[in-house]
């Protein structure tokens, strides 16, 4: 399963700007590639053009505006087969799957707090449009000691002294998220990961300043926080709690 290494290759390549959904739609995009690669149910809709797929999709439930990074259902009209062999991208009829990407890159304290209220509100937006739909959440969380914004000044380069237990309270954090596994549990994800990233964005400053730290590679974590295999939130698991939750609600059914 390969999206969190892309998410690595999409940082080295693009950097990160908070303004930005490049690099949730990379992160989505990756994701689709593993469902595509690992969930025989998905695969088979989708190469026969019965699901399509839409980055960055708004749909309206209960007059209110749900925004999805990651939309996935039937297509309005007659089947779409994709001309690559994996999945098309349209507008979907109606919402089978939706995912939530979201990066907590500096500040921690605040920003996790905000992004745990935004994946909670997706869930039940998710729920209130169709029980069965399959609601997925991703959280990207970097721990390195020193991170740069494009929206500050040059100079003004965060510093996390306190990383190492920062990382660990953020990523546990999220633990909190219910989890559900059929669609009469009441409130959750049907899947959830935290993938953890040590990126200091310094390439990104076209001119740091004299004493800065040199920029280095983005590395995916893969040790303590970051959760390991066969806990809720490792990303494996997320994909297999998709794949199952897919295969039984949206399969095809032949008698």
């Amino acid at each position: 399963m390969n999206a969190p290494e892309a998410f690595v290759r999409h940082l080295a390549e693009n950097n990160y700007h908070p303004r930005s959904d490049a690099h949730s739609n990379a992160i989505c995009l990756a994701i689709v590639d593993d469902l595509l690669a690992h969930c025989p149910a998905f695969a088979e809709r989708a190469r026969a053009g019965e699901i399509v797929a839409k980055l960055n999709h708004t749909v309206k439930v209960n007059y209110m505006d749900w925004n999805i990074d990651l939309a996935v259902g039937p297509p309005p009209g007659l089947s779409l087969p994709p001309t690559d062999g994996s999945i098309s991208f349209e507008t979907p009829a109606t919402i089978e799957l939706a995912l939530e990407a979201k990066a907590i890159m500096a500040e921690h304290g605040k920003a996790r707090r905000n992004r745990l209220r935004d994946l909670q509100a997706f869930h039940g937006y998710a729920h209130s449009y169709n029980e069965k739909t399959i609601a997925v959440g991703t959280v990207a969380v970097n721990v390195a000691r020193v991170f740069w914004s494009p929206t500050r000044p040059r100079e003004d380069i965060t510093e996390h002294d306190n990383i190492d237990t920062l990382g660990i309270s953020t990523v546990d954090l999220f633990r909190g998220l219910p989890l559900r596994h059929t669609p009469v549990e009441g409130p959750g994800f049907e899947a959830v990961s935290v993938v953890v990233v040590d990126f200091d964005n310094l390439a990104k400053n076209p001119d740091l300043p004299y004493g800065a730290p040199r920029p280095g590679d983005p590395k995916l974590v893969t040790g303590t926080p970051a959760p390991r295999t066969g806990d809720p939130m490792h990303y494996a698991t997320m994909v297999q709690r998709i794949c199952a939750a897919y295969e039984d609600r949206w399969q095809r059914r032949t008698r």
